[in-house]
Order: structure tokens, then C-alpha cells, then sequence
């Protein structure tokens, strides 16, 4: 069984001191995988948490999007040989934290765990009537294969299909295939304007939200120690100095996706989270955004 590595950033001038520095001179070149093709607007802000975080710790890097598109198994595997790619950022798991170093911020506060859905605009009567985690049940629900989210929402008794085509799943709403889509809060508005030709009856349902505990982390290979013990350095610095949330109180990508999700005036359905491991579950309260 691999050992798991997890670099914990505390917040406190104490906590950061545990993390190794860089050697003088270091330069690190970090390369990740292409998640979508062609232009990934959700890779934005985690780029730029990650370049606040590599300046905080006084780092010198570069980046590289590997001209590979890869879905959450595959680059989790390169990741683990460290041969391709040697960072990613996804959701906490505890299975796919095993052998990998781990930074335990949260990227977006946790607004990855705060789902809207994405239905046909023509359902929204049918959502009308949802109230409780049991109306939900009702429906039927659509994740990417290999999902963490789709573990989640099973366990908590919601019909959940799965495809491992990423475009597959908007064409699934569309087709009636399926009744909704939940997606993070931040990645709503984006998915839906984006196919506006090309699945153009779908729509964020404006009431409901689905709230567990989740968020996207950044991974590191077992062979890049020193990266990862850097950048969670960094973020516990950008966090201590206020930069993090500057940086979040004013990027467009989240503060465009927070007023128009409205998120403190829907009707929330909390769901446990089973999968995170016991450093998911010990990150400080302080990292995150809370309804």
C-alpha cells in the first residue's frame, strides 16, 4: 500500500515553518494536464491562487498545460508516475490522496461542494416542487465516471447516471435523458453560456442547492516534495497577508458566479461527505466560505 503524503499549510507563522523551503536558486517547472478541450475557463483562478502562492513563498517557476486532455482518472494516474504531469487540482478524496502530496487549502473556499443544477429551462416547475433531500430522490441525476460527487450523491440514496464523456453530460439534459446536472456553484453560468448554440434549452435552476463538504485541492507527485511543501508554504502566507482574499473578494470568475447564483437565498440540501480523508476533515474552519 502506498504511503500518503499530506503537506498540511496551517495558517499560523508556526504551521508554515514545518513546510521545507525551496533550496536558493530553485526554479520549479510545473506542468498540468489539459482537463477540457480547448479553452478551460474554470482553470483561471486556480492558476491564479497558484501563481499567489508561489510568490508568497518567493518561488521562481514556470507552468506548462500538457497538450493532453485528460479526465480526473487519467491525470491522477500520470500524476502518480510522475512522468507527465506533476500537479493537478481536483476534488478531495481520500482514496485519490493516497500516495500523492496533497496542499489541504481549499482553492475556492469550498464553493466546489455548493451545487446548482444545471436543467432544461423547461423543468424549472418540476424543481418548483423539490423541498426536502426525499422530493430530490424523485429525480435522476447525471456526474462525470470516476466522480467523487457521484459517490456522494449515491450514498445519499439520489439515482445518479454517469458517463465519461464530459460533453455527453450536457447533452443528456438536454435530450431528457437525465433531469440535472449539479455543478460547483463557480462552474454553473460558464458551462451554460458556453452552449448556448449547441444545447440551447439548458438553464442554472434558480432555487436549489445541494451543500457538502468538498472542494478542488492541489496534488503534487510523490517525487516533487519540495513543489508541494512550497506552494502550501505560499498559501498559508497569501492567507496570513490578506492576498488570498483579495484575490477572491475581486477575481471575476467567483465573484460573477456568487451574484448570480444567489446562493444564501436558495433552499439548501445538505449531504454528508463519507470520502474525505481525516486531513480533508481537520482543514480549519477559517479556510471556508460558509451559508
Amino acid at each position: 500500500m502506498h504511503r500518503r503524503r499530506f503537506l498540511f499549510a496551517a495558517a499560523s507563522a508556526a504551521g508554515a515553518s514545518l513546510a521545507a523551503r525551496s533550496a536558493p536558486g530553485e526554479h520549479f517547472e510545473i506542468i498540468y494536464p489539459q482537463i477540457r478541450p480547448g479553452r478551460d475557463v474554470h482553470a483561471a483562478f486556480a492558476l491564479a491562487t497558484l501563481d499567489l502562492a508561489m510568490k508568497a513563498a518567493n518561488a521562481s517557476y514556470s507552468t506548462r498545460q500538457l497538450e493532453l486532455v485528460m479526465e480526473r482518472g487519467r491525470a491522477l494516474a500520470e500524476l502518480a508516475s510522475g512522468t507527465t504531469i506533476n500537479l493537478h487540482w481536483t476534488s478531495m478524496d481520500a482514496q485519490a490522496e493516497r500516495g500523492l502530496n496533497v496542499v489541504h487549502i481549499p482553492i475556492h473556499r469550498g464553493l466546489i461542494g455548493y451545487r446548482v443544477f444545471l436543467i432544461r429551462q423547461d423543468r424549472q416547475p418540476d424543481f418548483d416542487r423539490i423541498e426536502t433531500l426525499d422530493d430530490l430522490r424523485s429525480m435522476t441525476g447525471v456526474q462525470g465516471l470516476g466522480w467523487i460527487d457521484t459517490e456522494i450523491m449515491r450514498n445519499a440514496g439520489l439515482a445518479v447516471q454517469t458517463t465519461s464523456s464530459y460533453e455527453t453530460i450536457f447533452k443528456m439534459v438536454e435530450g431528457r435523458r437525465v433531469d440535472y446536472f449539479p455543478r460547483g456553484a463557480i462552474e454553473a453560468y460558464p458551462e451554460v453560456e458556453s452552449r448556448k448554440e449547441t444545447e440551447p434549452s439548458l438553464a442554472v435552476e434558480n432555487r436549489l442547492l445541494l451543500a457538502y463538504r468538498s472542494d478542488f485541492l492541489f496534488y503534487v507527485s510523490p517525487n516533487q516534495e519540495r513543489l508541494a511543501a512550497t506552494i502550501a508554504r505560499g498559501f498559508a502566507a497569501a492567507w496570513r497577508d490578506g492576498s488570498y482574499l483579495k484575490l477572491f473578494n475581486t477575481h471575476p470568475y467567483i465573484q460573477n458566479a456568487l451574484k448570480r447564483t444567489n446562493l444564501a437565498s436558495r433552499k439548501i440540501i445538505r449531504l454528508d461527505n463519507p470520502f474525505l480523508s481525516d486531513e480533508d476533515r481537520a482543514i480549519p474552519d477559517m479556510y471556508w466560505l460558509h451559508l
